[in-house]
């Protein structure tokens, strides 16, 4: 009788283990040769343009963390080709709530660039999220303040 009880609790913790959930990692096309980079530039010079904020998302190897690099440029107005760096992070690792802003970001700027008539402009904010194999390139000029590409550049900053 005893062997049977063990049996089943055997059973049971195999079945429980084949049902509980495997946490996806939606960002696995993220690979050592396949890198993702988020640009943002605002529009503090109008038409010529404005600070830049660049985020390079990789992995050093196929089964590594999800890693981040942040630069953030600082564009002078008087002299319009002249920038400085002013904030550099380089391998910040990255976690789920950074993983889940990215996705959030890259959904943000898709649906604000698929739901906004397109009009000409000379200056405004640019957005561009692209992958380094070309299969993904979002471009959208003029563009909007991306909050939680905001949220994850906060996040990104506090690692400096």
């Amino acid at each position: 009788m005893k062997k049977v009880y063990l049996i089943l609790i055997g059973f049971f913790i195999v079945f429980i283990s084949f049902q509980q959930k495997s946490s996806p990692n939606p960002l696995k096309f993220i690979e050592p040769n396949n890198s993702l980079e988020i640009v943002s530039i605002d529009n503090k010079c109008g038409e010529w343009g404005g600070n830049e904020h660049k985020i390079t998302i990789y992995r050093e190897n196929t089964e590594g963390p999800l890693l981040a690099d942040y630069i953030e440029k600082e564009k002078n107005c008087k002299n319009k080709r002249e920038t400085k760096i002013t904030i550099s992070v380089k391998k910040i690792e990255l976690g789920a709530s950074e993983r889940e802003l990215i996705l959030q970001s890259i959904n943000e700027l898709t649906e604000k660039k698929l739901n906004r008539e397109k009009f000409i402009s000379h200056s405004g904010i640019y957005n561009r999220i692209m992958l380094r194999d070309s299969s993904i390139i979002i471009n959208d000029f003029p563009s909007i303040e991306l909050k939680k590409l905001n949220e994850l550049i906060s996040k990104l900053k506090k690692n400096k």
